[in-house]
């Protein structure tokens, strides 16, 4: 048989070995590390108390590197809600900055805190004056 003749089966043989190893792989990682599931309180959501950044101004150039990795992963690039986790627009719902940036500090429902260690007061401050240019 010439070359041409077992690339085809033999393509076929080994796809059907890596498909069986990554459907397997991923069945034994998800019995171990699936998501938990949250369990939402009923009746509205008390809010965390408003803080006072110790920072400057909020730059919104700043603001979006600092949003885009840590906030567009639940609350979309735009803000939008448009990934799967679909986390809602903050903005629109807490116009006071004092109070949204209580929100990201402490986090509200399933949305987790976010510490120091993760963005200072001036990141929270950008990120905040970024999010104030969404539409």
């Amino acid at each position: 048989m010439s070359k041409a003749a077992w690339f085809g089966p033999l393509l076929l043989i080994l796809g059907f070995v890596l498909g069986g190893t990554v459907a397997v792989g991923s069945y034994a990682v998800e019995a171990r590390e699936r998501a938990q599931a949250i369990v939402v309180p009923d009746g509205p959501i008390a809010l965390p108390a408003p803080i006072t950044l110790h920072a400057g101004p909020g730059d919104e150039v700043r603001g979006r590197q600092a949003y885009d990795h840590a906030c567009s992963g639940c609350h979309g690039t735009l803000g939008r809600s448009d990934t799967p986790l679909h986390g809602p627009l903050l903005n629109v719902y807490y116009p006071d900055n004092s109070t949204l940036a209580g929100i990201i500090r402490s986090g509200i429902g399933s949305m987790p805190d976010t510490p120091e260690s993760d963005l200072s007061d001036q990141e929270v401050a950008d990120v905040i004056a970024y999010m104030r240019t969404f539409p």
